[in-house]
């Protein structure tokens, strides 16, 4: 059937009861989803079916509860030598996590009536209507709409990761050790937002019925609606990373950890096809651009650089009493218990995805429409991407193209194929603390961010017909890589 089944909780039984008032509050709310025809279209289209939770064999609160999630772990530690210095660790474990959010109320934010909505204005300073009216004079009520936002899948399963790593640690000094790692994660059931209405990619344009109730083309499986969101747990994601870790406890006044990080990471639920940051546990409402397909949407995750070594530290200058550069006793107050700090960042740029105008899109889908539902579209690579770089032009425009008029499929960039500026952050710090007394002291604080002012661009747009399409505009927020700042403070202890 082409039908829509509204599944509602049994206390709501009596929209289906054999009564009249309720039936017109049934039609009602259906037609407020232009689920059925209005009395005056026609040709007359059926209303969509609406059963109870336990006429549908579901729970009252609609949705099934897995009983299978099991979170096995195990880890083990080897000491392979007759000695403390060398260990090997290794550990597996799966992780489930209950979706949370969005997710969590999704199913409530659907219409359950019919919801009016008027725009006051004003004429010569008075306001078309005001309270007590709720609209303006004679206004009509205007049934219909069309979308169904957002529903879940009844048999939802929550979002599982297995997790393993494998660690060899050697002590090099009685202050320093190494840690080479490897960590990998798989997770699955991951949300997906994809409209069930959507048609496959196809030569033949899109088209709706000039008809008088069609919102929709005659191919798309439920007629009497238009966007039906939906989310399923069939996203999936990979993570691997190798990891090279220095650790130096206090000796001769230096403290640091470093660690390089080269990690991989993909996945095809990022909530979007263009995400430009971290992405939320789901957006609300963002549906993907190929229900057909979601490994369209299969990239690198926005947010994981491929490189990153980031550096903590400190150092106890080596001048005054009891150091390397004692000096002169009466100037110990002055050059003696000066610390350097530091915390030092440099990665390579975040994936970035070219995006192109809705209405270029050729899949003839309704790129338009569902675009409101979240969906992005994307263009044609053609050339490579990366060819005399500056920030004029970090990407190459000539390397992307829309797609041929007519093609009936959708661009061929992926997601997060190109990568963003790198960046470059030195934070540091200098700190001295005066004793006054036995219970008075005072700490003097020198910090800056970006001590070198090194410039770390913002990805540019990525819209290729923009006039701005992959060109470095502005920098990033201060505190993340941003212009220098500094901060000079005094703290009085007692």
């Amino acid at each position: 059937s082409n039908s829509v089944t509204v599944i509602v909780p049994d206390k709501f039984y009596p929209f289906i009861a054999n009564n009249p008032t309720y039936q017109t509050i049934y039609t009602g709310f259906l037609q407020g989803f232009n689920a059925c025809s209005l009395p005056d279209k026609t040709p007359l289209l059926p209303c969509s079916n609406i059963e109870t939770a336990s006429q549908a064999g579901l729970p009252q609160g609609l949705r099934h509860t897995p009983p299978h999630d099991l979170d096995p772990r195990i880890s083990i530690a080897w000491r392979p030598f007759n000695d403390n210095k060398t260990v090997i660790r290794a550990g597996f474990g799966i992780y489930t996590m209950t979706t949370l959010g969005p997710m969590s109320f999704n199913s409530g934010i659907i219409a359950l009536s019919d919801l009016l909505t008027y725009n006051n204005s004003f004429t010569n300073g008075s306001p078309s209507f005001q309270f007590p009216l709720t609209s303006p004079p004679g206004a009509a009520a205007s049934l219909g709409g069309g979308d169904f936002e957002e529903g879940n899948n009844p048999y939802w399963k929550d979002p599982t990761t297995a997790q393993w790593n494998l660690t060899l640690e050697r002590q090099l000094t009685s202050s320093t050790a190494i840690r080479l790692s490897y960590t990998g994660q798989e997770s699955y059931h991951l949300p997906i937002t994809i409209d069930l209405n959507q048609i496959p990619a196809s030569t033949t344009p899109y088209t709706i019925p000039n008809n008088g109730y069609s919102v929709v083309d005659p191919r798309a499986p439920y007629q009497n609606w238009n966007l039906l969101m939906d989310s399923e747990s069939i996203g999936t994601q990979s993570y691997s990373a190798g990891t090279v870790e220095i650790t130096q406890r206090a000796s001769h006044g230096l403290t640091f950890q470093a660690n390089y990080t080269f990690a991989k990471n993909i996945s095809d639920a990022q909530g979007t096809d263009a995400p430009s940051a971290y992405a939320g546990e789901e957006p609300y409402a963002v549906e993907i651009a190929n229900a057909y397909n979601i490994k369209y949407d299969r990239g690198n995750v926005v947010g994981m650089p491929r490189q990153r070594f980031l550096l903590t530290g400190s150092y106890q200058l080596p001048f005054g009493k009891g150091q390397a550069f004692a000096g002169p006793g009466f100037l110990n107050p002055v050059i003696g218990g000066w610390t350097l700090s530091t915390v030092t960042t440099i990665q390579t740029g975040q994936w970035l995805t070219p995006t192109m105008p809705p209405a270029d899109d050729q899949s003839n889908t309704n790129m338009i429409v569902r675009s409101t539902g979240g969906a992005v579209a994307r263009p044609d690579c053609v050339a490579n991407p990366y060819l005399n770089q500056t920030p004029q032009q970090f990407f190459n425009p000539s390397a992307f193209a829309l797609p041929p008029v007519n093609a009936g499929r959708f661009g061929d960039c992926g997601v997060g194929i190109l990568q963003g500026p790198h960046m470059i952050d030195v934070d540091a710090g200098l700190a001295k603390r005066f004793n006054i007394g036995e219970r008075l002291h005072v700490r003097f604080e020198a910090t800056f961010t970006n001590l070198p002012n090194h410039t770390n661009f913002a990805p540019p747009a990525m819209n290729i017909t923009s006039p701005s399409f992959g060109v470095l505009q502005s920098a990033l927020p201060q505190g993340s890589g941003g212009n220098r700042t500094g901060q000079l403070a005094l703290r009085l202890d007692f």
